[in-house]
Order: structure tokens, then C-alpha cells, then sequence
């Protein structure tokens, strides 16, 4: 296919002179960035640039230097691109370099490097910026929570989060830390504990249990005026009132209290650790140390406990007249196919598996969830009928956004009154409907039909990699509204303008998890099957209020997530 610039919409050729002029403004960068990343035609045209200055540069010699004759700020010291950023509310300007020279860095940097950066085999051939690399913050991982309740003013914690440079304070119950060194402290409340590296932690109040394998053999804890290093492999240590007790559970420890000579302690020793005198050894078994075993039991109880709640909601929300449909993902061994729970009870909805894993769901051992992590895996459904509205709500486990888009649901050919939902590999979860697949769009000439997209802001990271999480989005024609929810809470709402405006909302043959086109001749796909796990997923032919959308997430939430 031959693509030229004059079949460009006169929006994007206004991008592209502005860009090249320096007087595009940092929004339209943005919104430049976004089309180029769904329009193959708009890639091309500025890689026929990229081509035509490499000819140019290649016969004048002087490729990366401006007319002062100074180096171009596009290339880095070694001759490489190197990305240039917009600061927010300002406009863009380069130096007076040849215009063809500035086409071909734009389109090596939004061409290429926009199409190659964002693959998961990105940095081919491309300068890599070390500050690029995505990055989280933390020494250590919350591994598991029994009861716990947290201290007023203070930081409220979950299963999977991550522990960096703070105080970690317990009200009640127990909490399991794994620190990334290797050692695992267990903390029973009321505690406050400093954590200052992988390495370092300090009990400020409260009773802990630490246990060091070799890899992690010279963990320091602190306590008030007291160092204590584990050389292997188990000790408890409690701190009251600013005195404290430790004893060895097994192996050896090191303690220096005061100005006191380093003591060496061996299993069942034990010492007491005055606040205004030395350290004394004293009988072992005294003090009971958290152990997470009576903990395990009665965390099991409750969980069987939550589970239930959550069957009782279950059967509720089928029942929901507004339903479409209603899918949990419970594993059935005998069958390929995944049941639509829906009153009444529709075989015709059910899906159908394809690739797919039952894996453990959000009460691990009680319930199950599907992950889609193969390209090809997904759930072929087909759902008939006109509806007034749309409300799609999941629960999902996201384990990387690796892909530029990651399918939640997604109607097949994208034709007239169908639904795309999605995540964009900033975050940002997408919503958008077909509104007119044979007209052609003037903001977007090279799209399939007439549509917007609906962008949330971005509500996931890399620190968030395993944790479930509740995720909505609603399209509303009768207030003309889109809105996109987390864990309950609204996160964007936005106006449905009158010339996108449509009634008639439709699916038909549709995926969960995937997006592949089926009837296409063509085998070629493009990869957006959700990395991650998915555990229940509702469809509504209704807009859902936001007092809805929060109570059916308090309602289908899993206190130990």
C-alpha cells in the first residue's frame, strides 16, 4: 500500500508542521504520541523521512550538527537519539536544523522508537536511557496479614505491598515480612517497627520472630540502645516500655547492648535488656514469641468464613435483572467451556476456554481464576441483543503491562455500537464503543470508523504486580458520560460529546482477555492478551451509579487479598 502524506488527516499534517516548526504544544505532543502508536500510516510516513535525511546526511557529511555548526541536541555524544521530553504547558522548539533532518530525528524517535521501545523486546538498535527503566520502591514485601488492624495516623497495609524506608505500625493482629535479603520477620501487634534497609530493621514496640537462612546471615535488628546480628538462623525479640528481651530460638545471634563487649548467644540462651543497665542472662521460655501456627488456623476459619460472604453475593448479583453476563471462572475439569451465571440461566452466553489457565483466584484453595499469560489464550463469547448501556466490571490480578495494549473485553470486529475495554501500557485503563464503523473519522483518518477512546489516568505500576484489584468502567448515553472506577472509588468521568453519542450498544462474538480477530484470513494478531489473572468479571446492559459500583466492590472483596 502506498501511504502519503496528503491522505494524513489535516490534524496530524498540523502536528507534523508544528513539530518540525518547534511550536507544537506540549498537549498535542502528547496526543501526537498516542496516534503514532495506533496509526501504522502516520509511522510510515515519518519513517520515509528518517530514510530520505539518512541519504541526505550520508552525502553532506554532517549529519548532527545544526547551522552554528553546534552538536544537535537530538543526538547524545556518541552520535545516538536521544529522547527529548516537553515540560508540562510549555511549547517545543528545536534548533534551525535542515527540515528534512528534523523530520527523520522525529520520526526515529516517534517512528521507531515509539513502536520498538514499548515491545517487550524494546531497545533493539536504540540508545537505552538508564532513567527510562522501570523501577519500584522498597526493602521488603508484606507476604501475609492475619488479623491486622493498623495504628490511627498511621499507614493501613495489604498482602503483596511493598515496605521501603518507614515505620511499619500494627495496632493488632500478626504480619509476615519477607525482606529482600532473605530474612522473614513476623510481627504480632501492638508494634512499631523502623525499616531501614534489606538488611536493617530497628523494634521500636513489640514482639517479633525473625528467622535468617544462610543467604541472609548477618541481618541486624536494633532495639533501644541494643544491635543484635542473627549469624543463623532464628531468635525473638521483645521490646515494652523501652526495655527488651531476646532469646534464641536456634542457631546463633551477636548482641551488643550499651558500651557493652559483644555477647555471643546460642540456642535457648536468653538476656534481658535494661534501658539504664547492662544486659543480663536470664531463663529461656519466659516470653512467647509470635508464632504464625493458632494464627494459620484461625486466618484459615476466616477465610473460609469471607469466601462464603462472597458465594452469598455471588448468587445475588446473578440475579441482577440488569445483567448481561456473569462469569467467576471457577475451575471445571470436565468442561472447556466457562458458565455465564446469569438469571435466567443462558448456555448460549457461556464461554468457551482456549489457552487459558485455571490457576488459584482470590481465596487461593476455595476458588479459582483464569490467567491469560500465552498469547494466545483468551474466552470466545458471543453475546446477542441491543443494549441501552454498558457497565463492565472485573476483578483482575495484572502481573506486567508488557504490551502496548492489554485486552480485558473486547468486542471482535469493532463494528457499530461494540465495546473495546482495555489497559494501556501507561496504566491507563480504555473504554470506547464504535459509534460509526462506515464513517470515516476526521480526527483519526486512518481508524477503522468513526469512535473516541475513553482514557482513565493511570492507576497501575509495577508495585501493584500481583494484587488483585476491582476495575470498572462505565459508558452512560443517557447522561452522556464515561466513567472509570478503582477498588470502588471513581477515578475520571468524561463527557460523551453529541457527535459521539451513540444508543444502540451491541456485542456479538466478543473476547475476554484477548483480542484476535477470528475471522480475519490474515494470521497475523496483535498481542494483547492480559498478562495476568482474572477472577470474576460482570456485564451490565446499565450504567451503574458510583454508590453501585462501591458497594458491589465491598461486596465482592476479599479481606485477604
Amino acid at each position: 500500500m502506498n501511504f502519503e502524506f496528503d491522505r494524513l488527516s489535516r490534524e496530524e499534517q498540523d502536528w507534523l508542521d508544528e513539530y518540525l516548526d518547534g511550536t507544537i504544544s506540549s498537549e498535542d505532543f502528547e496526543r501526537l504520541q498516542e496516534r503514532l502508536l495506533e496509526s501504522a500510516e502516520l509511522r510510515f510516513v515519518m519513517r520515509r523521512y528518517l530514510s530520505l535525511d539518512n541519504t541526505l546526511q550520508n552525502e553532506g557529511g554532517e549529519a548532527g550538527f545544526d547551522s552554528e555548526g553546534a552538536t544537535s541536541p537530538w543526538l547524545s555524544a556518541g552520535g545516538a537519539p536521544r529522547e527529548v521530553e516537553p515540560e508540562a504547558g510549555k511549547m517545543i522548539r528545536f534548533p534551525g536544523i535542515v527540515p528534512l533532518a528534523a523530520a527523520a530525528a522525529v520520526a526515529f524517535l516517534l517512528g521507531s522508537a515509539l513502536m520498538h521501545w514499548r515491545t517487550p523486546e524494546r531497545g533493539a538498535g536504540l540508545l537505552r536511557v538508564e532513567t527510562d527503566e522501570p523501577s519500584a520502591q522498597g526493602f521488603a514485601v508484606i507476604e501475609r496479614l492475619f488479623d491486622a488492624t493498623w495504628r490511627e495516623g498511621g499507614s493501613a497495609h495489604e498482602e503483596g505491598g511493598m515496605l521501603g524506608r518507614e515505620v511499619f505500625q500494627l495496632a493488632s493482629g500478626m504480619a509476615e515480612i519477607q525482606f529482600f535479603s532473605g530474612a522473614t520477620m513476623i510481627v504480632e501487634g501492638p508494634a512499631e517497627i523502623s525499616l531501614k534497609s534489606a538488611w536493617e530493621a530497628s523494634c521500636l514496640e513489640g514482639a517479633v520472630r525473625i528467622k535468617v537462612p544462610p543467604a541472609a546471615r548477618g541481618f541486624k535488628l536494633q532495639a533501644p540502645s541494643t544491635e543484635i546480628i542473627d549469624l543463623g538462623t532464628e531468635f525473638g525479640l521483645v521490646v515494652k516500655g523501652g526495655e527488651g528481651h531476646v532469646e534464641v530460638i536456634d542457631g546463633e545471634i551477636a548482641v551488643r547492648h550499651r558500651d557493652e563487649r559483644e555477647k555471643l548467644l546460642g540456642k535457648d540462651d536468653a538476656l534481658v535488656l535494661k534501658s539504664g543497665a547492662g544486659a543480663s542472662k536470664i531463663e529461656s521460655g519466659q516470653i512467647a514469641f509470635p508464632d504464625l501456627t493458632s494464627y494459620g488456623a484461625r486466618s484459615e476459619r476466616k477465610n473460609r468464613s469471607d469466601f462464603q460472604r462472597w458465594t452469598s453475593h455471588r448468587d445475588s448479583l446473578a440475579s441482577d435483572d440488569r445483567l448481561i453476563a456473569y462469569y467467576t471462572f471457577d475451575e471445571d475439569e470436565r468442561t472447556p467451556l466457562v458458565p455465564n451465571l446469569s438469571v435466567p440461566r443462558n448456555p448460549e452466553l457461556d464461554g468457551a476456554m482456549i489457552l487459558a489457565e485455571p490457576v488459584a483466584g482470590r481465596w487461593p484453595g476455595l476458588k479459582s481464576a483464569l490467567e491469560f499469560r500465552r498469547p494466545g489464550a483468551r474466552v470466545r463469547v458471543n453475546i446477542p441483543g441491543e443494549f441501552p448501556a454498558f457497565t463492565f466490571m472485573a476483578w483482575v490480578r495484572i502481573d506486567s503491562l508488557d504490551r502496548w495494549y492489554s485486552a480485558l473485553f473486547m468486542g471482535d470486529g469493532y463494528e457499530t455500537g461494540e465495546p473495546h475495554w482495555q489497559i494501556r501500557d501507561d496504566g491507563k485503563m480504555m473504554l470506547s464503543v464504535m459509534v460509526d464503523d462506515s464513517r470515516p473519522n476526521p480526527y483519526r483518518a486512518n481508524d477503522a470508523g468513526f469512535h473516541r477512546v475513553y482514557f482513565s489516568p493511570p492507576m497501575w505500576d509495577l508495585s501493584m504486580s500481583g494484587e488483585w484489584i476491582h476495575l470498572a468502567s462505565v459508558f452512560d448515553p443517557g447522561n452522556q458520560t464515561v466513567s472509570h472506577y478503582v477498588n470502588g472509588s471513581r477515578i475520571s468521568e468524561q463527557e460523551i460529546e453529541d457527535d459521539y453519542l451513540i444508543e444502540r450498544l451491541r456485542i456479538g462474538n466478543a473476547e475476554i482477555g484477548n483480542w484476535g480477530q477470528p475471522f480475519r484470513e490474515d494470521p497475523t494478531f496483535a498481542i494483547r492478551n492480559l498478562n495476568g489473572r482474572m477472577d470474576e468479571m460482570a456485564i451490565f446492559k446499565a450504567a451503574l451509579t458510583k454508590d453501585e459500583v462501591a458497594r458491589f466492590y465491598e461486596a465482592s472483596r476479599a479481606d485477604r487479598r
